[in-house]
Parts: structure tokens; sequence; C-alpha cells
């Protein structure tokens, strides 16, 4: 048997080398070259990121963890434990090689591997462009024989090697995807969702272009948008809502955290429903309500979805005017860092490096700040970095910190208060927050509470769900279930 298929591996081999032409020469040369060491999928990846949306991104993401799966494994292990050699010249004849033969083993198809995972696991993701990645594919996995470098066989084994591979990896970018949301544990109430609805929007929303997607899952599912507001335009929907009475549409907030925010203070002490479309930069609230981080899955989510009550902090500052936030109030470093990471100018710069550019700046400007914390008839004078007072359970952005035993129907804000730290204990107290970790780290003050009362100095401003809200003194307090929002089912 393996004569046999040897025998016709060499007279594939050489009937692809017999339809050589000029043209396609250049062609396929250039191909297989351009897709040496990866080059050519790390440029469609780029392609793909550029865009800016979140389900080209994922794709890229996917595609380049089934490329590295592939690459480990075949360029690796495998070419030596076959240990072919390259295919030799009295095959090809007087034709010979396009390319200079790599000093590699030859079964399988490095070349070839690579190419169909990230094509593969770009598919998976987002299949809408597999028209366009597996062609592309196939012809680097074709160049491979065609410029007398692989056998045929090297080329198919490398090719299925690769696909499983990126099944792998969509996998994984699947599972991680799906780790990175929060579900409320609070049972549905009995209250139908409405199929009018009004659209809050921001034009500054990182993935506003998601939108349109979004709105025609909506329409098949039959919901009408009765009226797009700007959340700059909050009054307008505060207006609607009161004149709606007891038969309120629903509010779908289609935004980031602070147009989320600004929706909820709308709808708060209202009848009306609240659902969320995450188009922002982290979403940590549509995350901590479960809401998947895909514009049209989230669309989805609001058409076979179920309506859950939950908690809101709400914040009332010197002017004496009360807030609602679902997600987080912060005070000190993170204000720096939100008054840099809101600013198109910024967003337009830097892309998807916004936040960590933004917090590189925050960091090195910021100074600390004194306060009084009171709570539980406990009075603390502390010096502080940075406050923070959360609803939610996922907060920080594109970090994903969770707070332990955090969730949004629990009827308690979780505050962090961080003091000067070294860099050492500061890289301690944030890597502890990724992996999920509670160890006490000193000047790291951590608390659950139902009312919190900072005071400070006047300068000190407040960030709520992202936004300057105003500044110190500041009372925070917990409103348990009393914020309707649209939640996915949970099986």
């Amino acid at each position: 048997m393996s004569k046999r298929l040897s025998r016709l591996d060499r007279r594939l081999l050489s009937r692809a080398a017999d339809a050589r032409s000029p043209g396609a020469d250049r062609a396929l040369t250039g191909l297989s070259t351009a897709a040496d060491n990866g080059l050519l999928w790390y440029g469609v990846a780029a392609v793909l990121t550029a865009t800016g949306r979140r389900r080209p991104r994922t794709a890229a993401a996917s595609g380049l963890l089934g490329l590295a799966i592939a690459s480990t494994t075949v360029n690796g292990p495998l070419k030596y434990v076959w240990r072919r050699d390259r295919p030799p010249t009295d095959v090809l004849g007087s034709r010979g090689a396009l390319l200079p033969l790599p000093r590699t083993f030859s079964f399988p198809s490095g070349h070839s591997a690579s190419a169909f995972a990230f094509a593969t696991g770009v598919s998976t993701a987002m299949p809408p462009v597999a028209p366009a990645v597996l062609p592309l594919a196939a012809g680097v996995a074709y160049s491979r024989v065609h410029t007398g470098v692989h056998y045929p066989s090297d080329v198919v084994v490398g090719a299925g090697l690769g696909a499983l591979a990126g099944v792998v990896a969509a996998r994984i970018a699947m599972r991680v995807r799906a780790s990175s949301v929060h579900h409320p544990a609070a049972p549905p109430l009995d209250v139908a969702i409405p199929r009018r609805a009004v659209l809050l929007t921001s034009a500054d929303s990182g993935a506003a272009e998601d939108l349109d997607d979004a709105l025609v899952v909506l329409d098949r599912a039959g919901f009408t948008i009765e009226k797009q507001i700007a959340v700059e335009d909050l009054a307008e929907l505060r207006a609607l809502l009161v004149a709606a009475g007891d038969d309120p549409p629903l509010v779908i907030a289609a935004g980031g955290d602070g147009t989320v925010g600004a929706a909820a203070d709308a709808v708060t002490d209202t009848p009306a429903v609240l659902g969320v479309i995450p188009l922002g930069t982290s979403n940590d609230v549509a995350r901590s309500l479960g809401v998947p981080p895909d514009a049209q899955e989230a669309a989805q989510a609001l058409v076979d979805g179920q309506v859950t009550a939950v908690d809101v902090g709400q914040l009332t500052v010197r002017d004496g005017t009360p807030r609602t936030f679902m997600n987080a109030a912060t005070i000190g470093l993170n204000v720096a860092f939100a008054e840099l990471a809101t600013t198109s100018r910024m967003r337009e710069r830097f892309g998807g490096l916004t936040y960590p550019v933004a917090a590189a700046v925050a960091v090195r400007r910021h100074v600390p700040f004194q306060c009084v914390i009171e709570h539980d008839g406990i009075r603390q004078r502390l010096e502080l970095v940075h406050l923070s007072v959360s609803n939610a359970p996922i907060f920080g952005g594109v970090l994903g910190i969770r707070v332990p035993g955090a969730s949004i129907t629990d009827g308690l804000l979780d505050v962090i208060a961080i003091e000067r730290l070294s860099v050492a204990r500061l890289v301690l107290a944030v890597g502890d927050a990724l992996v999920g970790q509670h160890r006490p780290v000193h000047g790291v003050h951590a608390m659950r509470v139902r009312s919190l009362t900072v005071s400070g100095s006047s300068g000190d401003e407040i960030a709520l769900d992202g936004e300057i809200v105003g500044g110190l003194p500041a009372t925070f307090t917990v409103q348990p279930e009393t914020m309707r929002v649209v939640t996915p089912r949970v099986d």
C-alpha cells in the first residue's frame, strides 16, 4: 500500500510540474512566498482587526490561535516523527523546483497546515468570510506542490491537520468568550418584553457600526424601533417614558457602559424594561448581565430573553442630585484613565491600544488623594490612588476583573480602595484580581456594603460608568432589584 501511495504521489507531483505556465508560476510562487512564516495570515488578521468591529476581531484571534496550534504541532514533533525527505529532482525532471527546498522535513506540509488552520478558525468564527479565506488557503496549499517543494500527500495531510487545529481554536475562542460573561442569579419576572422600542445610542461607541446588523435581527423578529435618541439628549428619553405612563416601550441602550448607565438613570423609577446591545470597548455592564459581546447575538438575546430584576447603585454628589449606575463609580486613577480613554481623538489614534495607552499616561500623571470613608459605623482616613464602588461583578474593561462572590443581584456594593503601592504589590493585587483570587494585600482595602460616604477635596472628581459626573463629597447606596432588564435565558 505504501509503495502504491508513493507512486501516486510522484505521479501527481510530476503532473503538477507538467501543468506549469509562466503566469501560474509567478502567481503561485508569489503566493507561497507570501505565506512564509505565516506573514500572509498575519496580514489578513490585521485587516480584520483594523475594521474595529467585534466579530472580525474575534475571527482574527481565532484564526491566529489555530495557526499557532498547527504550526507548533506540525513543524515541531510531526515532521520529526515521519522524517520524510523533500521531493527529489528526478521526479520533477528538468523542470526542477521553483523555490529553494527548505531544510526541514517534507511531511506534513507546514504551509498547508497553517493556511487551513487560520482559514478554518476565521471561517468558524465568521462564516461570511469563508468564501474568501478558504480558497486562499487552498491556493497556498496547492502552491507547495506546484513549486515542487512538497508531495501532494504532504499537503493533503497538512491541510487536514490544519483544519482540525482551526476547529479546536474556534472552540477555545468560543469558550473564552462564554466565560467572559456573568449570568445574574435571579429568577425571571412574569413580564413580557415589549416589541415597541426606543433606541439610545452614542456616536462615540467603539463598535457603533455593528448596530445595523443588530437592528436587522430585531426587525426580523417583529420589533419596531419607534425612535432613536442620542445619549446627549437623555432628557428627551425621560420625557418620553413619563408620557408613556404604564405602557412604556422597551429601552435599548446600544453602546458602551456610559450609554447603558445613562439609559439606566432614565429608566429608574419607571415601569420600563432595559435591553442592552454592547457596542463599547469594555461592555462591563453587558457582561455582568450575561449579554453576549457580539451585537447580533445580543439582539437575538433580546428576542429570546427574559426580564430580570437587578440591583442598581445610586450616587449622590455635592449638588444633591442622585444618579443611578449599574457598573461602577470611581475616584482617583481611574478618573484620569476615563478622561483619556473615552475621547474620540484617542480612540481614533490608538484603536485597540486605547486602554493600555490611556492607562500608562494616567499612571504617569496621577497623584494620590486624601479622603475619609464611612460605612457601617466605621470611619477611615486614607490616602488613595484609586477608589471604586461597584454594583456589577465585572469591571476593569479589557482586564475583565471579577469581584469574588459579587453579583448584580446581591443587594451589596463592592468597594476597593487602593493606597499608594510599590510596583510589586500593585502587580500582585492586579494579578490576584485577574485570576479571581482574594488574598489580602497591604494597602488594598476590599469591603462589601449597602451604603458608603466618601468626603475629601472638592477637586477630586468622580467617574460614573466611565463618565465624569461631579466631585466629593459623595454618598453611594444600593437599590436592590429595582431595575428591570432583559437577560439571556440560561438552560
